[in-house]
């Protein structure tokens, strides 16, 4: 993508000088102001370490705004939208690992022979899976889906060969969280809190992924 400034057409050498000048661009409208600091030369003045709670808060705010009609004003552009959504499946299809379900998530990321599982549902499930001779491997290819008029890609968080199944293990479901498996391509088996349950107490049993 072309780092060019909305606001002056100036091109910048990266996106972070881009972001730097676009804050500080004399056509924004929201411009951030700079004052020279005198301290830091050793003269009389004041510097970073002078300033009061409130100024810092102050330039914080700023600087906040200035982002977020930065943001707004490149995203609404559809041009900018497209080569966004391009560079990202690119880099999905050149690095899939990166971003498969195994790199995602706020839970604690446990590692069993090998294979990432995050949180302990992940755990049971895939110990269970191995204690019945199966073997889940992590998916690495991306499958497309759309939300909100937007493709997306979607990595389920397990493929059993020998099943030719996906799994995945999902505590809280959402909207979003549909429309991945609408129109997903295989077999898909979505292990909730049941499930779990049943897994826990040696119940759950390896036919109910295909059933």
């Amino acid at each position: 993508m072309e780092n060019i400034c909305i606001y002056c057409a100036k091109t910048c050498i990266s996106t972070r000088s881009l972001q730097q000048h676009s804050i500080r661009c004399k056509s924004n409208p929201n411009a951030i102001t700079v004052t020279s600091s005198y301290g830091m030369l050793g003269k009389k003045g004041a510097n970073q370490y002078t300033y009061g709670a409130e100024m810092l808060s102050s330039t914080k705010e700023k600087i906040s705004q200035a982002t977020k009609t930065y943001n707004e004003s490149r995203w609404s552009i559809p041009e900018n939208r497209a080569k966004h959504s391009a560079a990202m499946k690119r880099a999905v299809a050149n690095n899939p690992a990166a971003y498969s379900s195994s790199n995602r998530g706020r839970t604690k990321q446990q590692i069993i022979n090998g294979v990432k599982c995050q949180g302990q549902w992940e755990v049971d499930f895939y110990t269970w899976a191995l204690a019945q001779g199966l073997t889940p491997t992590r998916v690495e290819q991306g499958f497309p889906y759309i939300w909100n008029g937007r493709e997306h890609t979607y990595f389920p968080d397990f493929y059993i060969e020998t099943l030719n199944v996906y799994v995945e293990v999902k505590g809280y479901e959402t909207e979003r969280d549909r429309a991945k498996w609408l129109h997903f391509p295989h077999k898909l088996c979505i292990i909730k809190a049941r499930e779990i349950k049943e897994i826990r107490k040696n119940l759950f049993r390896a036919g109910s992924l295909v059933s």
